[in-house]
């Protein structure tokens, strides 16, 4: 997969989290016609713009079955995710769960 943009190389990027967080989030980006990689490229933009440091835990979670969720950006930006985690020293997994836990969670109280 190569960027239409920059004729960049496109990167795999994945993360467990639990079954019904990846099933809402599937499900709100069905809705918003978008895929699930462009959503989780726009979050982790924002997140390094932004150098957000406090993320939501993510210890304590429940028994529930988790699942792999995965995304396709930009070998450059998965680079920079990458060097600001280490730097921050934080999982890229629990920001890549922090976000999308925070991304479902506006649309869910856009909604009431």
């Amino acid at each position: 997969m190569v960027s239409e943009s920059h004729g960049e190389p496109f990167v795999v990027i994945k993360t467990t989290i639990p079954h019904s967080l990846k099933l809402r989030f599937k499900v709100c980006c069905v809705q918003k016609d978008l895929r699930m990689s462009a959503v989780l490229e726009k979050l982790i933009r924002q997140w390094i713009q932004a150098e957000l440091v406090s993320l939501e835990s993510t210890s304590g979670l429940s028994h529930e079955r988790v699942e792999e969720v995965k995304g396709y950006i930009p070998k450059s930006l998965k680079l920079q995710f990458k060097v600001l985690c280490v730097e921050k020293q934080v999982g890229m997994g629990s920001v890549l769960h922090s976000l999308i836990q925070d991304w479902v969670r506006t649309d869910d109280q856009a909604r009431q």
